[in-house]
């Protein structure tokens, strides 16, 4: 019955919502097709589709039920990896969306269900945006709306005078849809097929995941500093089986805990400093030892900051230096213990909301380039259309060159519906 327990709340809100005052019904359909400009091989066109039907009734201006389910296709997965999915998750899946009921009192507001918490804010990277799961699937410069995976919490919001304190708990733990490891493990496991197995997320109330998040404003700075603790959303791996030619995974995560701070400010009236500093504990990381696949826990610090400028003659930009440093060199590991990036992205606006952007990744460390274009149209209220490429290279050992086989050229459309 536990087990079960999100799903009856679903039901529950669903007949519930049919009574209200204030009822809606809304949603989206999102196709994306690319094809890929590295491998020459693949025939498939790139694959993403997806789709969220929303209900939303209003009982009155302090209470609001939402219950909603999204649909998603990728064949990202299958289009990189050396060996089929093991998981039906990598292709496709139909899952709970938001789904919660929300209370609104004069001065704080609680929220229980299936929710995104957003923390933090950065194009490319964002290092604060822990709380809920990812699907990776997504490539390097997909909104984080798309990526969000909601997770079961109870989210309490306390407003008091220039700040807000915020607390949650989820009685679950979930883990990100990944990419295929083999991407990330062929520098230090190269020729070899690698095959993984998933590890399912623990049924309700089996394991707990808490933290809260302090914000201020002060001297025109927004400071916030906030803690979680929670299972590991990224896996580290086991050795399960091994020979000459294939190794099979077994998907493993521990408990973390993070803590970090966040601060923005207006300069000069006009410019936006955003910074983020991130520091989690006891992340395990894989590294080969001989012949044998060891999981080291170390600590991870990283840090973010960024500058937005002002709209000039219909062009702005962003600059953002982003770093992630493990605390301890681990040999043949499937990542560096030193990660720096930088990131230039300049938007022109054509005017009723038609963007173009264009945007520059770079790796410092064992250098590595990712560059994308993405023109985005609104042709009606309810219809967008967005055209565009990114492409990645550089050293074989850089993050961003074990990704080349991502690099598209892509066309989308976005057509949203209320009933």
């Amino acid at each position: 019955m536990i087990k079960h327990f999100p799903l009856l709340l679903s039901t529950i809100l669903l007949p519930t919502a049919a009574s209200a005052v204030d009822y809606s019904v809304r949603g989206y359909l999102s196709a994306k097709a690319g094809h890929y400009t590295n491998n020459k091989t693949n025939e498939n066109s790139g694959q993403n589709h997806r789709a969220q039907f929303e209900q939303e009734s209003r009982i009155s201006p302090e209470l609001i039920f939402v219950n909603q389910v999204r649909w998603s296709y990728s064949s990202l997965y299958t289009d990189l990896s050396t060996t089929p999915p093991t998981d039906q998750k990598d292709t496709h899946k139909i899952y709970l969306g938001d789904n919660y009921v929300k209370y609104k009192a004069s001065s704080w507001v609680l929220q229980t269900g299936y929710q995104e918490v957003a923390w933090g804010e950065a194009f490319g990277f964002n290092y604060a945006d822990i709380v809920n799961p990812k699907d990776m699937k997504a490539t390097f410069y997909s909104d984080y709306s798309d990526s969000r995976l909601p997770l079961f919490l109870v989210n309490y919001k306390y407003f008091f005078t220039d700040g807000s304190l915020q607390l949650i708990y989820s009685p679950e733990s979930k883990f990100s849809d990944t990419l295929p490891v083999n991407l990330f493990a062929k520098n230090v496991l190269p020729q070899t097929a690698i095959t993984t197995l998933k590890e399912h997320s623990p049924d309700f109330f089996k394991e707990k995941e808490y933290g809260g998040k302090l914000s201020k404003s002060f001297l025109g700075i927004d400071a916030s500093a906030f803690y979680f603790n929670y299972l590991d959303r990224d896996a580290s791996y086991d050795l399960r089986n091994a020979s000459l030619t294939s190794v099979t995974l077994a998907e493993n995560h521990s408990r973390v805990n993070t803590t970090g701070i966040s601060l923005a400010s207006t300069l000069f009236d006009n410019y936006v400093f955003r910074a983020d500093v991130v520091y989690t504990k006891n992340k395990r990381i894989n590294s080969i030892d001989g012949f044998t696949l060891i999981s080291t826990p170390v600590n991870l610090m990283n840090y973010l900051v960024s500058i937005d400028t002002p709209t000039y003659n219909k062009f702005s930009a962003v600059f953002i230096f982003a770093s992630s440093q493990l605390s301890e060199e681990l040999p043949q590991a499937f990542r560096e213990k030193s990660e720096s990036f930088s990131i230039a992205k300049l938007s022109y606006d054509f005017g009723e909301e038609k963007i173009f952007d264009l945007s520059y990744t770079h790796q410092f460390t064992n250098t590595g380039h990712g560059v994308q274009s993405l023109l985005t149209w609104p042709v009606t209220n309810s219809l967008d259309l967005r055209v565009g490429a990114e492409i990645y290279w550089g050293d074989e050992t850089s993050q961003l060159y074990k990704i080349k086989n991502v690099s598209n050229v892509f066309f989308g459309i976005k057509n949203y519906f209320q009933l």
